[in-house]
This record gives C-alpha cells, sequence and structure tokens, in this order.
C-alpha cells in the first residue's frame, strides 16, 4: 500500500493508497544541482560580468519559496563577486503573502550564505520610466538580472517570468481586465529600455541568457501533461510559505480544472493558516470589489464549481467555504479519498500529484483549453 507525503503548512501529512484502487501518481520533473549546473551557471556570470566594471549587478530575484533558486542565486552571487563586489539584489514575492514571502526569502538568503545587499522591493522608492512607474535602482548604471523559479500559473496558464516585473513591485501597472496584456506591454517596455539579462527555472531545466530570448523559451516551453480521464485529482500545494492562504493556492484549481472528467473533482492539501487571503481577495469573493488580478482569481473559483467539484483538506471552516464558494473542506487526506470513494465508488480514476509542476489536462481536451 503505498503511502504519500503532502507537504501541509510547515509540516507533512500522509495518504495511504490501498491497492486495488485504479490512480496514477505524477512525478516532478526538477532540476538536481551537480557540478554541470554549477558549471553552467559560471559561465553565464562571466558572459554577463566581463564588461560589467565597476558598474555593479542588480538582481530583481522574485522568491517562490522554492529552496533551489535560492541555492543557484547563491553560485551566481559567488561567480559575480570576481568581475564586482557591488551585488544588490531586490526581493519581490507575488506568489506568497507579502510579509511571510519577505521572511521566507531573507531566512532563505542568510541560510546559503548569498553575499550582497539585501533589499525588501516594498521599501524601494519608485521613479517615473517608459510610461510607468519603477522601482528606483533599476535606472542607475548597473547590470540588470531578472531571477525567479518559472511555473505555470492557473490564472495565466502558461509558464513565464514575465510576471515577475510588474506582480511582483519593480514596476507600477495600472490592469485592465485584460491582465496579460497589460503585463506583456509593461514587459516590453522595460526590456527595451533596461536590457536585463534572465535566469529562470522550468521543471528540470534552467534558462539563462537575454531576458526577452529566455522570456520567449520559456512561454514557449510545453506546460501541459497528457493524462487519461480521471474522476479525481488530489494535490498537494507546496506547504509554507506556498499554501498560507487560499488566495495563494486558489490557481491551482484553475491549474487542474482540465484533469478531471465533467463532474469529476479537485482536491487540494493546503492548511491556509492564514485564511482566506488579503482584504481585497475577499472583497472580490464576497462582492466583487478588490483589485483586477483578485476579481481575476475570484472569477475563476467561482466558474468551476457546478461541471467540477471542489474539497481542500485545510484548517479553513467548513459552513464559510461550503457557503462561500461551494467548496468541501476535510480533516485529513483519508478523509477527503474517503469522499471521494463513496461519491464515484471504488472505481474511481484518481490522480495524484504531491505538487503541481504542470497542467495535467486529458488528452481529449488537448488543443480546447
Amino acid at each position: 500500500m503505498p503511502e504519500i507525503w503532502f507537504r501541509y503548512g510547515g509540516t507533512e501529512v500522509s495518504l495511504e493508497i490501498p491497492d486495488d484502487l485504479r490512480y496514477r501518481i505524477l512525478e516532478p520533473r526538477e532540476l538536481k544541482p551537480d557540478e554541470k549546473l554549477w558549471r553552467e551557471v559560471g559561465a553565464f556570470a562571466d558572459n554577463i560580468g566581463r564588461d560589467a566594471g565597476s558598474r555593479g549587478f542588480t538582481i530583481l530575484y522574485d522568491h517562490s519559496g522554492d529552496k533551489l533558486p535560492l541555492i543557484i542565486l547563491r553560485h551566481l552571487a559567488d561567480s559575480l563577486e570576481q568581475y564586482s563586489d557591488k551585488i544588490r539584489v531586490i526581493v519581490s514575492s507575488w506568489r506568497l503573502d507579502p510579509s511571510e514571502g519577505w521572511e521566507d526569502a531573507k531566512k532563505g538568503l542568510k541560510e546559503y550564505g548569498v553575499r550582497a545587499e539585501i533589499l525588501d522591493v516594498r521599501d524601494c522608492e519608485m521613479e517615473e520610466f517608459a510610461g510607468m512607474r519603477v522601482v528606483k535602482e533599476l535606472l542607475d548604471g548597473s547590470v540588470k538580472l531578472i531571477f525567479t523559479a518559472s511555473e505555470p500559473h492557473g490564472l495565466f496558464g502558461k509558464a513565464s517570468l514575465r510576471e515577475a516585473l510588474v506582480l511582483g513591485g519593480f514596476a507600477e501597472v495600472d490592469l485592465s481586465e485584460d491582465i496579460q496584456a497589460d503585463i506583456m506591454r509593461a514587459w516590453s517596455r522595460l526590456v527595451e529600455g533596461l536590457r536585463p539579462w534572465a535566469i529562470t527555472v522550468l521543471n528540470d531545466r534552467l534558462y539563462m541568457g537575454d531576458a526577452e530570448d529566455v522570456a520567449k523559451s520559456v512561454y514557449g516551453t510545453e506546460c501541459e501533461i497528457p493524462v487519461e480521464d480521471f474522476d479525481a485529482v488530489l494535490a498537494g500545494c507546496g506547504g509554507r510559505p506556498r499554501d498560507s492562504s487560499f488566495q495563494l493556492i486558489a490557481h491551482i484549481i484553475g491549474l487542474l480544472r482540465d484533469s478531471v472528467v465533467d463532474g469529476g473533482l479537485i482536491g487540494l492539501v493546503a492548511e491556509c493558516s492564514r485564511g482566506l487571503g488579503s482584504k481585497s481577495f475577499m472583497e472580490a469573493i464576497l462582492d466583487g470589489g478588490g483589485t483586477q488580478l483578485d476579481r481575476a482569481l475570484a472569477r475563476l473559483i467561482r466558474a468551476i464549481p457546478g461541471d467540477r467539484k471542489i474539497a481542500l483538506v485545510t484548517t479553513l471552516p467548513r459552513s464559510i467555504m461550503r457557503r462561500l464558494l461551494d467548496i468541501r473542506c476535510f480533516d485529513t487526506p483519508e478523509d477527503m479519498l474517503t469522499y471521494v470513494l463513496r461519491r464515484y465508488t471504488r472505481e474511481a480514476r484518481i490522480l495524484i500529484l504531491e505538487k503541481p509542476h504542470a497542467k495535467p489536462i486529458r488528452r481529449s481536451m488537448r488543443g480546447q483549453s
């Protein structure tokens, strides 16, 4: 009987899968740190460092809560030191709770010994540039480098690093209903004016080079994984700091909606110790208020119940989630699995993901999502 462990807040919870069930475990493709990787990072640093002189380096680091980017950042900073001791890392964390993301990043940067001046993007002054307001440090003469983990987001559907500039707070942009178009326009103006480099991790690959070239490569990378028809998908959300609120994990529901059949169930394991999320997101859920981004996320969640069911293993209040969003909550993964089997019988076809790293989509849905 296999046992699956899901990260849940600061701990882990397990789920035992009876041998007679029909299930598939989708293993993540992850980049493995090795000497070859460090040589590639060193060569990239040499490429951008040779002409830097005394200009120094400004790294726009969008923290995702994962450890591997921190390790890569340490090696990158070490390699750049030979060209200049002026290395500045400006930290954002748009995919995390703002205060928790900053604290987690600071802790990680210290733990992995990243030697640089560390700044919180929220503390940086803004100046006018290319029709928008941007972080003042972007306008000095240093070499600019955008560094983030790229992964598919359920609201946007594609893996990309472009969101890091705008949603990370490095540039202030008025978002309309077409959020992706606004992000793209801001990205184009910024890369044209700043000519930044980029380095990003997507699954088991590291992309490095001119920022626009990297963005095109990452955006064009296939994030969909064809799967058979499943009645239910059970997925972890990465644990703290990634599952601190419903707002942070809500997009995963959109990422997984096409992995189950009509009438199927999307089940997530997420502690949500900080509740529903920010005031803006709660306004979006309750009365259609909040920011454009939060309203778009609220619309995504509300569009799914009816053709799909949603369930959570969480600390969120059951009655509130059921009344607000028609989401059923459970105390343990075993309780959620019992509900799945009661609803779909023991013949249920179940997909299991310890952490969503791609967009599983039924073969019959290819080209329709």
